[in-house]
């Protein structure tokens, strides 16, 4: 295993998730790339193919825009060589709203994209423990990974947990019940999850609340099962609102689950705009948590 991408050595990459690794394991596993996002995946791949299971970090969301290419070869290898050869690289890219400013590049999540990306995996954790397992599952696995890590969950005080010890695994596609409830479904995933489940407490009603932990693959048994439980359904998600994820858990509950409904499939995302810097406005795109209290509220008394 080597952990490599720009600044992941001796500072320990921008977010600190590798400080100590290269100190622990030497510069031959742990080391920086040079900036260059096209060769941190085309030279993870190489060494992937060669036997080895690299773990590439992209040090933001938006930088791996310059790698598509590279990203969307590296999901169709299987398939393209029957099976022969694969390359299950991690790319770790740190994503989402930040703490002190945002912007039109540190803050975007944008996952859906690698939802399109053919024989892709994508984890987009909400917690210390499901990065835990869902990490190792990624490790594990013959097939590509992208490994979202939320900017304001990385040490977010919600989103800490006691280490769950070397043997705890998270498989793909199962959703975590937060909250179990009868009276409204809300799904989502990421740090959303920490403000759905502040807000469900705020309302009072028996809300469920499922975090979805990995959209591809995704829990569609868990969603649709709640769903006929308590037969309205809110999704709540940080990407944009046209085509982001949402739209198509929405669609798959309204053409499986469409008998079991009793209010319209609701969905709460960005706007279609860019991430603004300014903290204020930043807040006024986000879903808050008072604007997701109202809409379950809305919802429950449809």
């Amino acid at each position: 295993m080597l952990a490599v991408g720009e600044r992941v050595g001796p500072e320990g990459g921008v977010h600190a998730a590798t400080l100590g690794l290269q100190e622990a394991f030497g510069p031959s596993r742990v080391f920086d790339t040079s900036l260059s996002e096209e060769g941190i995946i085309g030279r993870a791949v190489g060494m992937a193919i060669a036997g080895l299971m690299p773990v590439a970090e992209i040090q933001f969301r938006k930088y791996a825009d310059p790698a598509t290419e590279q990203l969307n070869n590296c999901g169709t290898i299987r398939w393209r060589t029957a099976n022969r050869f694969a390359a299950p690289i991690v790319v770790r890219m740190p994503g989402g709203f930040g703490s002190k400013c945002g912007d039109p590049w540190h803050s975007v999540s944008g996952e859906v994209l690698w939802a399109h990306a053919v024989g892709w995996q994508v984890c987009y954790p909400s917690n210390a423990e499901d990065a835990v397992g869902l990490l190792r599952s990624a490790m594990r696995s013959r097939n590509p990974t992208i490994f979202f890590e939320h900017r304001a969950s990385l040490d977010g005080v919600w989103a800490r947990r006691p280490y769950p010890g070397d043997a705890f695994v998270v498989p793909f596609g199962k959703a975590r019940t937060v909250l179990e409830g009868s009276a409204l479904t809300v799904v989502s995933w990421g740090a959303m999850v920490e403000r759905c489940e502040q807000a469900a407490k705020q309302t009072g009603e028996s809300i469920e609340l499922l975090d979805l932990r990995t959209i591809m693959p995704w829990d569609r048994a868990a969603i649709l099962a709640s769903v006929q439980k308590t037969r309205r359904c809110l999704i709540v998600h940080e990407d944009g609102q046209t085509a982001g994820f949402g739209a198509e858990i929405a669609a798959v509950v309204a053409e499986e689950g469409f008998l079991n409904l009793d209010a319209p499939v609701s969905r709460m995302a960005v706007a279609d705009i860019p991430i603004p810097y300014n903290l204020g406005l930043m807040d006024a795109v986000l879903p808050g948590v008072d604007d997701i209290a109202e809409r379950m509220r809305e919802l429950v008394e449809f």
